[in-house]
């Protein structure tokens, strides 16, 4: 299933434009560009959506609709919201969700429903608050605790806020009657994306293991296709043997900044085990290239050498 059709003016701009934190003026075609968007049923009353990179949740209620995200520009968020339309004709997006701060996953609320309730974590808000995006919208109902359940519409569902892994403020939700968990830039199918860009590393894994206290079987993840508990496990023992991996390729005097050294390194030392991984080829190299420089310079930032907790979430 796909929504595919949008209006635009007579210079070919979607209306209501919005430039993120673009400073160049004009028309941003690649910000208004529709995006063909694919859409199912998970389980229940939850469905998911993706462009065929990005993905998402949203959730039939009651009298509306209660969606996650808003996908990565404004036309993609337009598309998004047209794919709802298409399944609930007479739900409005009454609530959004926004998984964490960055704006490929939650920069267009303007133009995905700007008059919609929004959740976040404090930590999100405060980021979102301070760079003022156009076309992003201050949350309207924010929360500061790890975890909070939440009945809106007919709809139960807890936020989880583990603590950090990537953002700020990247939080889960929780369906258990459904045994669905949804994040988003965390646990995703193959190797990790290019560097790790915003990646709190020292914390990400025993963070992420918190999850597994809770009784779910499918998760949802941000990018590309729904995998199952064991495929959880899988991907955070990857970073596991990845971290073990960058120690050993510094000790044998790999140079982090030569390229070309480490995609021969990685093609000598480390393809048998791992080139069976979706997108090896494209994001290995640089996946060990972030993993040494974390060693190299002792991590980024202070969520990046927080002392996170690790006990498991229960229920």
């Amino acid at each position: 299933m796909s929504e595919s059709s949008e209006a635009v003016d007579q210079a070919g701009q979607a209306p209501c434009d919005h430039c993120g934190i673009f400073t160049i003026p004009g028309p941003l075609g690649v910000q208004s560009a529709w995006r063909d968007i694919t859409y199912q049923p998970v389980r229940n009353n939850i469905w998911t959506a993706s462009e065929g990179i990005y993905r998402t949740i949203y959730v039939e209620g009651r009298s509306g609709v209660i969606a996650f995200d808003t996908f990565s520009t404004p036309g993609g968020a337009r598309a998004y919201q047209g794919a709802i339309q298409r399944c609930f004709p007479r739900k409005p997006v009454h609530t959004l969700v926004y998984s964490h701060e960055h704006l490929d996953h939650t920069g267009y609320a303007s133009d995905l429903a700007p008059d919609a309730d929004i959740l976040a974590h404090d930590l999100c808000n405060r980021v979102i608050e301070a760079r003022q995006s156009d076309g992003q919208l201050p949350a309207t109902e924010v929360w500061t605790d790890e975890r909070r359940e939440f009945s809106i519409d007919g709809v139960n569902f807890e936020l989880l806020y583990p603590g950090p892994t990537h953002g700020d403020g990247n939080l889960a939700a929780y369906f258990p009657a459904s045994k669905v968990l949804f994040m988003v830039d965390t646990v995703i199918p193959g190797v990790g994306y290019t560097f790790f860009p915003d990646w709190h590393l020292a914390p990400y894994v025993g963070v992420m293991r918190r999850l597994l206290g809770l009784d779910w079987d499918l998760f949802v993840p941000g990018h590309f296709w729904m995998i199952d508990r064991q495929g959880f496990i899988d991907s955070l023992d990857f970073y596991d043997r990845m971290a073990d991996a960058a120690q050993q390729a510094i000790i044998d005097g790999l140079d982090s900044d030569d390229y070309d050294a480490v995609t021969r390194y990685v093609a000598e030392k480390l393809a048998p085990a791992y080139q069976h991984l979706f997108r090896f080829d494209e994001y290995f190299a640089m996946n060990l290239i972030r993993y040494m420089q974390h060693y190299l310079t002792g991590g980024w930032g202070f969520e990046g050498n927080l002392a996170a907790g690790t006990t498991p979430f229960s229920g």
